[in-house]
Order: C-alpha cells, then structure tokens, then sequence
C-alpha cells in the first residue's frame, strides 16, 4: 500500500486530504508541523507528500526545501489556498512536483497522486 505523509497545520485540512487518499486505498500519515513532517519524512518514508504553504511554525517552501535536500527523489504536492503564480513556482523551484489549489478537488488530487506514481 503507498503511503501518504499530509502536511498542514489545520486538522480540518489534514482531515479533508485523509479522507480523499484513504478512499482511494492509500495509507495516510498526518504532521500538523514542518517540524514534525522533517521527524515523519524519515521514519515513515512516504510515496508522496503533500504541504501546506502557510504553516506557524514553518513556511511549506522550507519544508519542501529540507525534504528535498535530503531526498532529492521526494514526491511532493503543495495542497494551498495561496494561488499566487510566484509562490507556485517557488515551491517547484524548492522541489514540488505539482500544486493543488485548496479547496482540495478531490479528483485532481486523486489524479496529481497517480500521475507522480
């Protein structure tokens, strides 16, 4: 089963995403911190990621960054409600291999997740 590590500090988010991955057969991993995701990344070693860009204790870019940096494989998908086209491609350019909008469409996610496996 391919593992999914959901990275947002709302656990109403994080909940939403839960619900999309594991109907669709996926195991889902939650970190409601970018500290907590580094800690996950490595012990849980996910298929994919997804991250929020606007996290309290750290930005989703450091955490895409960090994750990058030391698996430069990393699948990553930042879920944001920040649309802006310069934060887009600043998550790519720190390693993002997409960007869904929130609200989460559950059929582009399900989608961008297939597409990265």
């Amino acid at each position: 089963m391919k593992k999914i590590l959901i990275v947002d500090d709302s656990a109403f988010s994080r909940n939403i995403i839960r619900q999309i991955v594991t109907s669709d057969g996926y195991e889902a991993v939650e970190a409601g911190t970018g500290t907590e995701a580094l800690m996950l990344f490595q012990t849980e070693k996910p298929d994919i990621v997804t991250v929020d860009l606007l996290m309290p204790d750290t930005d989703g870019i450091d955490v895409v960054r960090k994750i990058a940096e030391t698996s430069p494989g990393a699948k990553m998908i930042v879920c944001s409600t920040d649309k802006q086209k310069f934060r887009q491609k600043e998550a790519k350019a720190a390693g993002a291999a997409a960007f869904v909008p929130k609200p989460i469409d559950p059929e582009l996610l399900l989608e961008t997740i297939k597409n990265l496996l």
